[in-house]
């Protein structure tokens, strides 16, 4: 059974080192990270043990740590055989993406319309998306397209609906590593769907912004499901 190997990717400072953490939550992220970027592959097998080593802490942060992760559904927690890394589903993504959908369709739909300082930060971050896509960044990518919604949708007055879209956007972080791929491959690369919402957003039309998202859902969770279909 695979583990995590501790002698080459220990950090030069551990998490004991630091003062002030919140162990649990930053264990939780990083060992998210290592996930996300697929270091930890599904079925990869999380010992405490090695966790601790890798950390610098005792095996007490790391249960809490794994408990939140599980809690997530990143990982599975079998009683008798310990912590693993949770396989990727279609039907899971497929659910969590319609959840997604009827909660960012919503904030789209009350927007109020950005100023021009505004649409001039979104360009910004457009421009560092691409950059990631060709440096073959999905951890990077996946953090900055969490960004730029999170400002999209900041333009609504709806922060509860914002808060349960993006806490379900990092239940979907994983499969969102394979929208990057997705997203990079020529086909699409072209018609960036970020960069259509924030010209709809620009033009302040209403109608193409939401024919926009939702064409750029569909092209997305059907790449992925054939993705998924390949790996199940």
């Amino acid at each position: 059974m695979n583990t995590i190997s501790t002698r080459s990717r220990t950090p030069a400072v551990t998490l004991a080192e630091l003062e002030g953490v919140d162990f649990p939550a930053q264990v939780a992220s990083e060992t998210r990270k290592l996930i996300n970027r697929g270091t930890l592959a599904p079925g990869f097998q999380l010992r405490q043990s090695d966790l601790a080593e890798r950390f610098g802490i005792s095996r007490v942060p790391i249960r809490e740590a794994l408990k939140l992760l599980a809690a997530e559904g990143i990982i599975e927690h079998d009683p008798n055989r310990g912590f693993f890394v949770a396989q990727l589903s279609s039907d899971d993504a497929r659910q969590l993406y319609r959840m997604r959908q009827l909660l960012e369709a919503e904030l789209l739909m009350t927007v109020n319309w950005p100023t021009s300082v505004q649409i001039g930060e979104f360009r910004v971050l457009l421009g560092r998306l691409e950059e990631l896509i060709q440096a073959g960044n999905r951890e990077g990518w996946i953090e900055l397209h969490r960004e730029l919604h999170d400002k999209i949708f900041d333009l609504s007055s709806n922060k509860v609906f914002k808060r349960e879209a993006l806490r379900l956007m990092r239940l979907t972080d994983r499969y969102r590593a394979l929208a990057a791929d997705i997203s990079a491959h020529p086909q699409h690369r072209s018609a960036s769907v970020e960069a259509e919402l924030v010209k709809a957003l620009e033009s302040k039309d209403r109608e193409l912004l939401l024919a926009t998202y939702e064409r750029g859902r569909l092209v997305v969770l059907d790449g992925l499901m054939r993705v998924l279909a390949l790996r199940e």
